[in-house]
């Protein structure tokens, strides 16, 4: 872990020998955000090595603490901000403020989810950091982005969803336009700090320059729609909601079986006779309304209760056997409680295990690459409340009497007491 005490980057000449090791060690990152799309792009770059500093509120700290109930510490929150350090710093006190200002001043990164203007009325905007900083990488996450009509508006993942279409292309025919479930435009968001993040560190790295990133909901949220908005943009013709069917290719959708469904792709006419031969109706293949992806578009329903007919005659695992000897694409259609049995998804590894203090033994999803040489790996859990204020202002070079002093004062809040 790199000392806060020290404002100096990493000298160039040590990078070959931390890449060797993890990715981002020697990466400072002061969380400045809360609830999904900030704070899991920081986690990310915790699980690559990175000393990531959560910066939370005194007494309720981040939203997502509370949620389903939980007292200072969920699943959802561990799962989102595992691998950090916790510090509590009340913004709106002088004291704090100088603080968080400090800790930003000496980040390599630094990430918040403000209202824009906010980050910059507490004295902790780009610009300030940049005054002092020049090389920080500073990325602001936000509903609209920092500028434009809605940039002061409050964005969250389903308000993202809705105007960026995805849910106007998601649904069934006839049916109103439906929410995709998870946080999608959060992740979404999450993601494209991430990597944006990442990609100015390199450039960082050959110039010695920061810069500002600008990350929002509802353009993260587009970058999931390169296909349908390239199509829209072709055609001027607004996309139809389709249910689980592909618009352009059949069968290349989910069918029930008769103990579940089954996802079918066919890509390529080549692969059109091993799918019939496989469904056991070899007449589907000289059939002329089927011969041809355009003529089973044409003949749809025909098409689909054909193939309905066929599936329902065996299981999804027996489908499963006889597509995968085809050499025809093909899976489970999986409720979540299902994913995790399958042996794939075993064989991927993509749960960990963490003890997480306050909660107990949190499941939560892990870094979802793997690398050969830099793996990344969850090194702690997440911070209980104020659970390194003094670590952290102590690597500052605040004495502990002094601490001790802004606690009292209310600027910070410590780590509260171990409970036996």
């Amino acid at each position: 872990m790199v000392s806060w005490f020290s404002s100096t980057p990493v000298p160039h000449g040590q990078w070959s020998r931390i890449i060797l090791g993890r990715v981002l060690s020697g990466i400072r990152v002061l969380d400045l955000s809360r609830v999904i799309a900030g704070p899991y792009c920081a986690t990310l770059m915790a699980d690559l090595g990175a000393d990531v500093v959560k910066l939370e509120r005194p007494g309720r700290g981040d939203d997502l603490r509370a949620w389903r109930g939980g007292d200072g510490m969920s699943a959802a929150f561990a799962a989102v901000n595992r691998g950090k350090r916790g510090i509590a710093v009340e913004l709106q006190h002088p004291e704090g403020a100088r603080l968080a200002f400090d800790l930003a001043r000496r980040a390599d990164v630094v990430i918040e989810n403000f209202l824009p203007g906010v980050a910059a009325k507490l004295g902790l905007g780009y610009e300030a950091v940049r005054a002092v900083t020049p090389r920080v990488v500073y990325a602001s996450v936000s509903g609209f982005g920092q500028t434009g009509p809605y940039a002061r508006r409050p964005g969250y993942n389903t308000i993202a969803q809705g105007m960026s279409g995805l849910m106007g292309l998601t649904g069934m025919p006839g049916h109103p336009p439906t929410r995709v479930g998870g946080s999608v435009s959060d992740l979404a968001a999450a993601f494209c700090a991430f990597g944006a993040v990442n990609a100015a560190l390199v450039h960082r790295f050959r110039t010695g320059a920061g810069q500002h990133l600008d990350v929002n909901l509802l353009a993260s949220t587009l970058s999931l729609l390169p296909d349908p908005v390239a199509q829209y943009f072709d055609t001027g013709v607004r996309p139809r909601r389709m249910g689980n069917r592909n618009a352009n290719l059949t069968p290349a959708e989910a069918y029930p079986t008769r103990d579940g469904m089954i996802q079918v792709v066919m890509m390529n006419p080549d692969q059109y006779e091993r799918f019939c031969t496989a469904l056991g109706d070899a007449t589907l293949a000289s059939d002329p309304r089927f011969a041809t992806n355009d003529a089973r578009l044409i003949h749809y329903d025909d098409f689909r209760a054909r193939v309905e007919t066929a599936l329902a005659g065996a299981t999804t695992a027996e489908w499963l056997e006889r597509f995968e000897r085809a050499s025809i694409a093909a899976g489970p259609v999986y409720e979540l409680d299902e994913v995790f049995a399958d042996a794939q998804v075993k064989h991927l590894e993509v749960i960990a295990e963490v003890e997480q203090p306050g909660y107990g033994t949190a499941r939560m999803l892990n870094f979802p690459v793997r690398a050969s040489v830099t793996p990344a790996a969850i090194r702690r859990p997440a911070p209980l409340l104020g659970e390194h204020t003094a670590e952290i202002l102590g690597e500052i070079g605040v004495a502990p009497a002094e601490i001790e002093r802004l606690a009292a004062t209310g600027a910070i809040a410590l780590a509260p007491p171990a409970k036996n």
